[in-house]
């Protein structure tokens, strides 16, 4: 009894012991880790002390810290920066959906910086910014060596000034393109077309009751009128419905998550995991989902961020079908951290996005095509970018058109250009529970190969306007097949399910008889 006494005791001494070390251990290493950091702070503030004493000219203090802190955060990641005082507010209302500038969301591809999407309806989405340009000068200015931060500084600035763009579209031409700044008010749930009402039409085949809706951005208002567009097509018999993300550059996380939560009644919707934050993941709630109905969505190469959380989400939930092209890949999450008294803030990459079934949608600098990022597409329709510029270019040019911008800019009651025979739409009579939302219609146009196969029903072929028109007529007529596959698999849809006799068998068209098994008693 007494030797296991003495054998505890000396276990115990031993543990003790060990721990000790190992504390000694690490505080010895903090401490020269602290001595390391304290030394490169000495290095920063005599440098600092050396540009200020002997540098050509008087230099500001508080601009070479703003420039120091930019630089740091430029070299974690293209999404952390500094947000200083007087851009706070532009800030803010960019996630309110309104903020001034010219209207484009932009990233970095390869060391370029790239427009992934022009907003609809803003200046530079009708000057003709397309997605995947590369902006090569501003205000004639390389813009080789730009940081991101340092691009939505340049660009961003007071309504009515002007800044000059040169771009490289995705077919290899090169532009020019002067754009006015405006206070930028995104809309962001749009249909097929507009009635004679100036409200959207969601039908993309009233027949068959499918319904199309195109979400542009992810902002505050994006569900509350996704949920006014969906309840009345509920209401008219809605039969499928077709989600188009494609070119939708993300935005907030609350409004993808609740956008999920609309659609699927339980499990994980997306989860974050980082270094230093803790794990946390958002679920889906029974209340306020909507009835089943057979859904696609939409993607392309230029979705990103909440976009792709959302096709992610519903194709893991088996809830939707996802057609088009393998997505963007942006899954980091940037926290904004108020500094100063929330007079500045620092937003800071601090966790990834992961889709329920665990998988990280980021795309790191160094990953290629056959790594794992992006949302993959179930049915994969590939688009060459003249296809996609012949489809963003029939948006841009109906609604340059037909919107009367002179109405709109100047407050007067013109009628719209390209229609003079038509006054304005008295809007204070359009009804009061649709969402306003600026006009724009997805046109597909004849495919030249399959002259012969209709386009869905609502969908227009678009007479090119003169920016356009060489475009057009040098690549020849297309098609939106991303759209047409999306309509035929609802309209395939439904067959298949009469078929298996949830609806009763496709009518003129007899069930082939069900083969009978034979019983027997064990």
């Amino acid at each position: 009894m007494v030797r296991r006494h003495i054998a505890g005791l000396i276990l115990v001494l031993v543990l003790g012991l060990a721990l000790v070390i190992s504390l000694g251990a690490a505080a010895e290493k903090e401490k020269v880790t602290d001595e390391a950091t304290l030394k490169e702070y000495d290095r920063f503030i005599e440098i600092m002390r050396l540009v200020q004493k002997q540098y050509v000219r008087d230099v500001d203090t508080k601009k070479l810290f703003k420039d120091a802190i930019g630089g740091m955060l430029n070299g974690l990641d293209p999404f952390s920066n500094y947000i200083p005082e007087e851009e706070i507010d532009e800030f803010q209302k960019a996630t309110r959906g309104k903020f001034g500038g010219i209207g484009i969301q932009i990233g970095m591809r390869q060391g370029f910086l790239c427009v992934i999407s022009p907003l609809e309806g803003t200046p530079a989405f009708e000057a003709g910014i397309l997605a995947g340009d590369i902006i090569m000068a501003i205000d004639g200015k390389s813009a080789d060596g730009t940081t991101l931060d340092q691009a939505v500084k340049i660009l961003t600035g007071e309504p009515g000034t002007k800044v000059k763009l040169k771009v490289r579209h995705i077919t290899g031409d090169t532009a020019e393109i002067t754009i006015t700044r405006a206070i930028i008010e995104v809309h962001t749930v749009k249909g097929v077309e507009r009635d004679k009402n100036d409200q959207w039409i969601y039908w993309v085949d009233p027949e068959k009751k499918i319904a199309y809706i195109r979400v542009t951005s992810f902002v505050e208002n994006t569900v509350p009128e996704l949920k006014v567009a969906i309840d009345g097509l509920l209401k008219d018999g809605m039969k499928g419905l077709i989600l188009d993300v494609r070119f939708n550059p993300g935005g907030i996380l609350k409004s993808a998550v609740d956008m999920c939560d609309m659609f699927i009644s339980e499990g994980i919707i997306v989860q974050t995991k980082g270094r230093t934050t803790p794990h946390w993941e958002a679920t889906a709630t029974k209340e306020g989902t909507y009835p089943f109905f057979p859904m696609v969505i939409m993607v392309n190469q230029f979705s990103a961020s909440a976009s792709e959380i959302v096709s992610g989400c519903l194709q893991d939930h088996a809830r939707a079908v996802i057609v088009g092209e393998r997505s963007f890949g942006k899954g980091s999450v940037q926290n904004v951290i108020p500094l100063e008294g929330e007079r500045a803030a620092l937003k800071l990459t601090t966790s990834k996005y992961y889709m329920p079934s665990g998988r990280n949608i980021h795309r790191e600098e160094d990953m290629t095509d056959k790594d794992e990022w992006g949302v993959q597409p179930d049915i994969l329709i590939p688009m060459t970018p003249e296809e996609y510029v012949a489809i963003i270019k029939a948006r841009q040019e109906g609604e340059v058109i037909k919107r009367g911008l002179n109405a709109k800019t100047n407050g007067d009651a013109t009628k719209p250009e390209g229609d003079k025979s038509k006054a304005e739409p008295d809007k204070s009579k359009a009804e009061p529970d649709k969402p306003k939302v600026e006009p724009d219609k997805p046109k597909a146009i004849p495919d030249k190969d399959t002259p012969s196969k209709p386009a869905p029903k609502g969908l227009k072929s678009p007479t090119p306007g003169k920016a356009g028109a060489a475009e057009a007529e040098e690549a020849g007529p297309v098609r939106d097949k991303q759209l047409e596959r999306a309509v035929d698999l609802l309209r395939g849809m439904e067959v298949i399910e009469k078929y298996l006799n949830k609806g009763g068998p496709v009518k003129g068209e007899p069930r082939p008889p069900v083969a009978k098994t034979e019983k027997k008693a064990a």
